[in-house]
């Protein structure tokens, strides 16, 4: 075969090869751009800083997850990515700044339950002009558990938590107990019981934003699910997405397994 017919054949192979356009990314909501939901967001101040330290799980394979939207409304708010963050620079800072108080939004025996115990202390701490810092875990429980069983600055802090008045409506996913809220909810709980409590001044509920932005990410996702020309890792062998009331039931799976203890 001589140049010239090798050089047309090539020509012809590249006008028949489909050309991919590249998808681009909004880097706010990390949804793509067609799909994006920024419309949707309405940030909001808080007078407690969120820290979540994610890990690098949820940082890599859920580019919608729940840590990223509560970081885009809430401009106190940062995400650090990790697992171990014993020697982590910027959470040492953290916890080293004699203006914060910190503690961690995490179930346990010792936890303080802004729900219905006494918050004097924090109250006092806020008049004195300390900032509270919570730090929150990004992840499934199970990773969860392994982050605070490995980070011992986070596993010596105080523990925060509060009493939740509904199930995770995250659907989508399967819950491992009927306590177990996504970040998203677990920083909205606790917004809407801080501001009750005197800790928070939220006039008009803008943390409602965080529940009214989740439900249009799950119904988003509920339809992928369900569209048959869409293929996606939680896509069922037969109908995708299915009721939360036909699924069978997941083993009963104690505290202990699931949270580490105090």
């Amino acid at each position: 075969m001589d140049k010239v017919s090798y050089l047309e054949i090539k020509r012809r192979e590249a006008s028949q090869t489909p050309i991919f356009k590249r998808e681009k990314m909004c880097y706010t909501c990390y949804w793509l751009q067609e799909h994006c939901r920024c419309s949707l967001i309405h940030p909001f101040a808080t007078q407690t800083r969120f820290v979540i330290l994610m890990h690098i799980m949820e940082a890599k394979q859920e580019k919608l997850g729940t840590g990223r939207i509560s970081n885009a409304v809430l401009p106190n708010s940062e995400i650090i990515v990790g697992i171990d963050f014993t020697e982590n620079q910027r959470v040492n800072s953290i916890l080293h700044d004699p203006e914060n108080y910190c503690m961690v939004l995490y179930p346990g025996d010792q936890s303080l339950n802004i729900s219905k115990e006494d918050i004097t202390p924090l109250l006092e701490k806020k008049k004195s002009g300390r900032n509270l810092v919570v730090f929150l875990i990004d992840g499934t429980w199970t990773c969860a558990k392994k982050m605070m069983t490995q980070s011992l600055n986070i596993r010596r802090l105080p523990r925060l938590s509060f009493s939740a008045s509904h199930e995770s409506i995250f659907h989508i996913k399967e819950q491992p107990a009927a306590y177990c809220l996504s970040t998203l909810e677990s920083i909205h709980c606790f917004l809407s019981e801080a501001d009750r409590r005197g800790l928070e001044h939220l006039p008009g509920r803008p943390q409602d934003n965080l529940i009214h932005v989740f439900e249009s990410m799950i119904q988003f996702m509920k339809d992928c699910a369900l569209d048959p020309a869409k293929a996606g890792y939680r896509r069922g062998p037969r109908n995708g997405y299915s009721d939360p009331k036909t699924r069978s039931k997941r083993k009963p799976t104690s505290g202990r397994n699931i949270v580490l203890v105090d």
